[in-house]
């Protein structure tokens, strides 16, 4: 900490030139003394013709400007909090009170993190970093209470079967001894959030360890029961957030606030993703796990005790354990003999089994077949690929896909190969001991992005906590383990991405539901390219989601050996239909072998209609003509100069009791006739005219659309025009 006693001008050297020149080379630094941070070695950096410091020159980062950008980051995250709450406004007129005090503390703390040292105490600004992760934890409170309001229904399995399994177990059921398939309506969960296997079934057994359900059992037995899953895993993150900003070196512990405020974590844990149940005891865990060899009485258990009841949430804290375990070895291996390495390692990992065990024991005794068959069940299910690691590419491209078991493999050899790089390579990859598990993710048959970046406040805490030795304590051979392990993940990759699909896919015709812009029902075309039969299950895949698995209508149950086949296929439910308007693809799934393909990607929209006027504000009198151009644009919004294309345009009234037939004419039709067809102009120009013989207290509602050669489904709907039509 600086003294606030006012200190000595300091003398510095300066080169003998320019205008002001002294006899000695120095100048009295009165006004401006140079921070700690920059070169004094006897000149001032070197200015470029701009007056700013060139390369070479600049100041070295004592942590001082680390620990400014973190926070001015952290306060630009309090006003991006303030700007996300605005949206809520109309909800909620009382929350225009936390917008501008958000607003405010934001900007004023990042003024905050620029000011110099000596006007800021360590204490005073400690205390605003707290102030600021305070903002943000109710910031993220309130948001997510409008999320649920808006949107009460579980996104996830997952979140609604641990407090299903919660409820039967405040009850005295054994959960892992019940169907969570009760779970989907009683927390009205989206077939689209169903986890499915290759068969197209639903998987409905409780899939995690005990303590997934049981952190929501106090709730439960309070009464608690309306959003309870979500109260607990939002709560949890902001716990996470808070352990995170305390064991964090001051220097970087805003960076909690910024990593409480990301996007993805927030969605997170709104959604459904209950992997925040294990955050803050993973990051408990990682603090200095490094020094569990020497450490005794509570700091000895703390670590490991913590780090099992994070296995015992879910199972991603599983594949910690054997890179800390090697890890302890290791440093212990430092001031030991090998049999003490071991005996601490195996330590560690007696007491991580016990913590794990120790919530799960009731459900084991009970019925061990059960409870082993359940947390089993994300490796022995066959669910479907699905996710934003590797395997997207054998979703999204003609790549791969004829082998998931590869891809399984492929993740089994990289852990292998993760390993063995760490045990030699240590304790140069010591900071990545808790973020290693998630490159071994990436690769597996499912790998959502929750498995990918949910590692991430531990693995900070963990970096930013251990030890740092040299790199030339590492294993002398390393290099050749290294190349070794990568020639193996290369081999294992490439021979996932290179199993070809054994099915063929295109999609030969669409079938809309009209005005509602989605498609209800598909017409493939399927060929078998192997030599043994397949019995293929379908699914929409828009965007990053998958649909529940469509049904079969025409086609054969089973594809002979490069047999080709024309399919129909018909969406379950209106959440399983992809909108006509954004790009989708059919996914098809085959249990023997295990495998996937898909078509290329349908994209049924690449114009739309624009009308002109875009609105008109006076009422129109009976019999008045009106104009209105419909323009074709493509998705950039230019203009497309097409001649002869059809422009259809319709009318209806919206009234409060439901539809209503309108009366108006369009183009000397007939009273009501709708739609109307007019082509367009070289400039891609169609021209209505409209009158209405009669006036009415509702307007009429003027939408115009394209129709899609060959398969004749209307899109491209253009926004509404509403005309009010007086007497």
């Amino acid at each position: 900490m600086r003294s606030s006693v006012p200190q000595k001008p300091r003398i510095i050297k300066v080169s003998a030139g320019g205008r002001h020149r002294f006899t000695d080379g120095r100048i009295a630094d009165v006004l401006t003394p140079i921070p700690d941070n920059w070169d004094t070695s006897g000149t001032l950096p070197a200015l470029d013709r701009f007056g700013l410091p060139r390369s070479g020159g600049l100041p070295r980062d004592s942590g001082g400007w680390t620990a400014r950008g973190l926070r001015t980051l952290a306060g630009i995250f309090v006003v991006t909090w303030s700007f996300r709450l605005s949206g809520y406004l109309t909800f909620g007129p009382w929350l225009a009170v936390a917008v501008v005090v958000l607003g405010l503390v934001g900007l004023l703390a990042v003024i905050f993190a620029w000011l110099p040292d000596q006007a800021v105490r360590a204490r005073r600004q400690r205390q605003a970093d707290w102030v600021v992760l305070a903002a943000v934890l109710t910031a993220l409170i309130l948001w997510s209470y409008f999320q649920v309001f808006i949107a009460p229904d579980y996104g996830t399995d997952e979140i609604a079967f641990d407090q299903y399994a919660a409820l039967l177990a405040v009850h005295g059921l054994d959960p892992y001894l019940h169907s969570m398939a009760a779970a989907f309506p009683l927390f009205h969960v989206s077939p689209n959030g169903y986890t499915f296997t290759l068969s197209g079934q639903p998987v409905t057994s409780l899939s995690y360890p005990a303590l997934s359900f049981e952190a929501y059992m106090p709730l439960l037995a309070l009464g608690i029961a309306t959003q309870a899953a979500v109260w607990m895993d939002v709560g949890t993150w902001a716990l996470g957030a808070v352990i995170l900003f305390v064991v964090l070196p001051r220097r970087l512990a805003p960076l909690a606030a910024v990593v409480a405020s990301l996007d993805i974590y927030i969605g997170y844990a709104v959604g459904g993703v209950t992997d925040f149940l294990f955050v803050p005891l993973l990051v408990g865990a990682a603090v200095g796990w490094d020094r569990f060899p020497a450490a005794r009485g509570w700091a000895a258990w703390r670590g490991p005790v913590l780090l099992g009841l994070a296995m015992a949430v879910k199972q991603t804290p599983w594949l910690i354990a054997p890179f800390v375990v090697i890890g302890i070895v290791a440093e212990s291996r430092r001031q030991h003999d090998l049999r003490r390495a071991a005996r601490d390692g195996l330590r560690y990992l007696g007491i991580a089994l016990l913590a794990f065990l120790a919530p799960n024991l009731p459900y084991l005794v009970r019925g061990p077949g059960a409870w082993l068959h359940g947390v089993t069940t994300p490796f022995s299910s066959r669910a479907v690929p699905a996710g934003q690691g590797l395997v997207s590419l054998s979703l999204s491209l003609a790549v791969g896909g004829g082998s998931i078991r590869a891809y399984t493999i492929a993740s089994l050899v990289v852990m292998v190969a993760a390993l063995a790089c760490f045990a030699v390579m240590y304790p140069m990859l010591k900071p990545a001991a808790f973020l290693l598990p998630s490159v071994v993710l990436f690769f597996a048959t499912r790998s959502f992005g929750s498995y990918l970046v949910m590692l991430l406040p531990a693995a900070i805490t963990a970096a930013a906590t251990t030890g740092r030795s040299p790199a030339s304590a590492c294993w002398r051979h390393w290099k050749w383990v290294a190349a070794g392990s990568g020639a193996a993940c290369a081999v294992a990759v490439t021979a996932a991405l290179t199993a070809a699909s054994p099915m063929i896919i295109s999609i030969q015709s669409v079938r809309t539901t009209g005005q509602l812009a989605t498609v209800e029902q598909l017409g493939l075309s399927v060929t078998n390219t192997t030599g043994g039969h397949v019995r293929p299950t379908f699914t929409v895949e828009d965007g990053m989601t998958t649909t529940a698995f469509w049904r079969r209508t025409a086609g054969p149950a089973v594809l002979a050996p490069h047999q080709r086949a024309h399919y129909t296929i018909q969406a379950p439910s209106f959440f399983a239909m992809p909108s006509i308007s954004n790009g989708f693809q059919v996914v098809a799934f085959s249990q023997n072998p295990a495998s996937v393909s898909r078509t290329s990607a349908y994209v049924g929209s690449q114009w739309r209609v624009v009308l002109q006027p875009a609105t008109i504000d006076s009422p129109v009198a009976r019999g008045q003509d009106i104009f209105v151009r419909a323009e074709i644009v493509n998705r950039l919004d230019e203009p497309m100069h097409v001649a002869s294309v059809p422009i259809y345009l319709g009318q209806v009234i919206y009234a409060q009791h439901g539809l209503q037939y309108s009366q108006a004419l369009i183009n000397r039709g007939l009273p009501g006739a709708t739609p109307i067809r007019a082509l367009t102009n070289s400039g891609g120009v169609a021209t209505f005219t409209i009158h209405s013989p009669a006036g009415g207290s509702n307007p009429v509602y003027f939408e115009a659309n394209l129709l899609k050669a060959g398969s004749a489904y209307p899109y491209g709907y253009s926004p509404i025009l509403a005309v009010r039509f007086h007497a």
